[in-house]
C-alpha cells in the first residue's frame, strides 16, 4: 500500500473517532435518562396499580353492599305485596259481610214495617171520618 492511501485511512479512521466520541457520550448521557425515567415510571406505575387494586376493592365493597340492599329491598317489596294481597282480600270480605248485612238489615227493617203496619191495621178500629167543619 502506498503511504498516501495508508495516511488518507488513517485520517478517515482519526475523523470517524473523533465523530463516534461525541455521538457515544450523547448515547451514554441518552442511557442515564432513559434509565432515570425508567426508574420513576416503574415508581409511578407501582403507585398506579397500588391506587387502582384499591379502587377495585372498594367497588367490590360497594358492589356487595348494593347488591346486600337490593336483597333488603327485593325482601321489602315480596312483603309490601304479600300485605297487598291480604288488604285486598280483607277488603273483599268486609264488602260482603256488609252487603249482606245490609240486605239482611233491609229484609228486617221491611218486615218490621210490615208488621207495624198489620199491628196498625188491627189495633185501630174503623172509625167514620168527620165531616169537615166550615
Amino acid at each position: 500500500m502506498s503511504t498516501a492511501l495508508q495516511v488518507t485511512l488513517i485520517l478517515v479512521l482519526v475523523a470517524i473517532a473523533i465523530g463516534l466520541i461525541p455521538l457515544l457520550n450523547q448515547l451514554r448521557r441518552t442511557a442515564k435518562a432513559l434509565d432515570a425515567f425508567l426508574l420513576s415510571s416503574q415508581k409511578d406505575l407501582a403507585q398506579i396499580a397500588e391506587d387502582v387494586h384499591a379502587g377495585r376493592l372498594r367497588m367490590d365493597r360497594l358492589a356487595n353492599s348494593v347488591q346486600g340492599s337490593l336483597n333488603e329491598f327485593s325482601t321489602l317489596a315480596e312483603s309490601a305485596g304479600e300485605v297487598g294481597r291480604s288488604l285486598k282480600q280483607v277488603h273483599a270480605r268486609v264488602h260482603s259481610i256488609i252487603e249482606y248485612a245490609s240486605r239482611n238489615f233491609g229484609s228486617i227493617v221491611g218486615g218490621l214495617g210490615t208488621v207495624l203496619a198489620l199491628y196498625k191495621c188491627r189495633s185501630t178500629p174503623d172509625k167514620p171520618e168527620k165531616e169537615p167543619q166550615p
